[in-house]
């Protein structure tokens, strides 16, 4: 005979968990083949309620209460779980909350929504089905941020004031997911901003989260700004949560900096190449110089003795070649006449 036992459990809509009672089973094989089917759990179910119970032959459930056993699959639920055997019940409890984010986040990295319970009993077996229900517990959590699990989600951006657009925002987009697994859709909106007006400068895209500058901002407006950037989840709580952006405009363009670095790179190579210029320059300069120092004209010295009748040295090089041939004319002539040049002119 199969009974309907009504807990505490039941009466609370949240919890929808199955529990039985079976009148007088006298063996295995009458426990086994009694047991539920299916049973549901949500994330929210209470504890310590149990969501099986069995209760036995008060004669024959000492024969074999002892040899009822149960496995819980995937094996990561298995401490979720526990059997009592009180009297002549049999009872499982849920002891631990499931929570489906913390199991994909840090147990499996899976997405548990069934799960099976093997109860065996002596030589005979059942396969109990469950199933989890995902609940909307957990609100949007933002992406990319340069905070904690303590602080408020932070981003930043440079601008400016020509600059019309959408901003880069570090250390990376302005993007939120909602926490459940079984996720919402998510849509964005500023909460709150300072200074007054900053809504003249700066819009969002609700459906992505992109923050755009609108318009230029002259030397008289502002140049500092603080955005509160609200996300919120598309469910009938519709949580939310918050990020804080800032945003810093600035007189330069960006661009210029580059040009500068590429003028002061070419006007290194031309002072490279003015250098060698130079040097080139001045290289043949002294060349030059020198060959005509090498081709002037240097007067012969005539010594003072009257016993000599010739130059004793000729240490000089023409710079004209007529000049040249009179010298030497002039120095065979005084020698047929048999005197010197001092000679001659006496």
């Amino acid at each position: 005979m199969l009974n309907k036992v009504t807990t505490a459990c039941e009466y609370e809509e949240q919890c929808s968990v199955l529990t039985q009672s079976i009148a007088d089973p006298k063996d295995c094989s009458s426990f086994i083949q009694h047991l539920p089917k299916n049973i549901t759990i949500r994330e929210s179910s209470p504890l310590n309620i149990s969501i099986i119970e069995i209760r036995l032959n008060a004669t024959a459930a000492p024969s074999f209460i002892n040899d009822i056993y149960y496995y819980i699959h995937p094996d990561c639920l298995s401490n979720h779980f526990k059997s009592v055997q009180e009297g002549n019940k049999w009872s499982l409890f849920l002891q631990k909350a499931i929570d489906v984010e913390y199991i994909y986040l840090v147990e499996n990295k899976f997405v548990l929504k069934d799960f099976q319970i093997e109860i065996k009993c002596g030589s005979y077996d059942s396969i109990v089905n469950g199933t989890v229900i995902d609940e909307d517990d957990n609100g949007p959590i933002f992406a990319n941020t340069k905070s904690t699990n303590c602080t408020i989600s932070g981003y930043s951006a440079n601008s400016y004031r020509e600059y019309t657009g959408q901003l880069e925002t570090s250390p990376g987009g302005i993007e939120a997911a909602d926490g459940d697994v079984t996720g919402n859709n998510v849509t964005y909106s500023f909460l709150y901003g300072e200074p007054f007006g900053f809504k003249d400068y700066f819009i969002i895209n609700p459906q992505h989260g992109h923050v755009n500058k609108t318009r230029e901002i002259t030397e008289e407006d502002p140049h500092n700004f603080m955005m509160i950037i609200q996300a919120t989840e598309n469910s009938t709580l519709g949580r939310t949560k918050i990020a804080v952006l800032e945003v810093g405009v600035y007189e330069n363009i960006p661009v210029v900096s580059s040009q500068v670095e590429a003028n002061q790179a070419v006007l290194l190579v031309l002072q490279v190449l003015s250098g060698i210029i130079i040097m080139v320059f001045t290289f043949a300069f002294a060349y030059i110089v020198h060959h005509r120092i090498k081709k002037h004209v240097v007067s012969p010295k005539i010594p003072e003795s009257v016993n000599t009748s010739k130059f004793d040295s000729m240490e000089a090089v023409t710079e004209d070649s007529f000049i040249l041939e009179n010298t030497i004319v002039l120095t065979e002539s005084n020698q047929i006449n048999g005197g010197t040049i001092k000679d001659s002119k006496e």
